[in-house]
């Protein structure tokens, strides 16, 4: 039993933690300002929804979306999210609408501004970055055979460079500043996305921001 109340007390240390942080990067501030949401004439706001995810991801437990309530059920949503959200609140339909919200505005943009405020709060003004493309596997057939919808990303098989040929993937693009390692633009891809292509878009969408 004390290593049990241990255990628990570093995963709330730990979410405090990350809590805090994204915090101080003003991530929820920037995702409600820009997708325009008030937190007076909502019960849970973009921004909480995301940093409520963000902590259930990075809460040392791997857990379904669906599981999120249950995850800080036992938590204090009022210091770990904000003072006016409670679990219940952070149920699927809240958190479906919330990304709906990102989906809209667009996440490349979104991150973008999420990145620029990041580095200026850290006061970092980096000189050169580097670019990287990685690859993330997924179980399932995910409608993999049939031509992908305009604009939206297709999970199929390619290149893959986490080892899994055989697993359809999407890929991930990130320009990382050189001084603390910040992603400063990211841009999800088609898991057979060519480079050469891929690299000059991302590196062209760098230079206009």
């Amino acid at each position: 039993m004390p290593e049990q109340t241990t255990y628990w007390s570093q995963v709330l240390d730990h979410l405090g933690l990350v809590a805090g942080m994204f915090d101080e990067l003003g991530i929820g501030d920037v995702i409600d300002h820009a997708t325009q949401q008030a937190p007076a004439k909502r019960d849970l706001t973009a921004g909480e929804a995301v940093k409520a995810m963000v902590l259930n991801g990075l809460g040392l437990i791997n857990q379904a979306r669906y599981l999120v309530p249950r995850f800080f059920q036992n938590k204090p949503t009022n210091r770990l999210v904000s003072p006016r959200v409670a679990p219940e609140q952070l149920n699927d339909e809240a958190r479906g609408r919330a990304l709906d919200t990102l989906y809209e505005y667009g996440v490349t943009a979104l991150y973008r501004l999420i990145a620029a405020t990041a580095a200026k709060r850290l006061d970092l003004s980096p000189t050169y970055m580097h670019l990287d493309p990685t690859s993330l596997h997924v179980d399932g057939r995910y409608h993999s055979d049939e031509p992908a919808a305009e604009q939206v990303v297709h999970i199929t098989k390619g290149y893959s460079r986490d080892h899994r040929p055989d697993l359809n993937q999407v890929m991930l693009e990130l320009i990382v500043e050189h001084q603390a390692g910040i992603p400063v633009l990211m841009k999800p891809l088609s898991g057979n996305s060519s480079d050469p292509q891929a690299f000059g878009q991302v590196i062209q969408a760098h230079v206009n921001q």
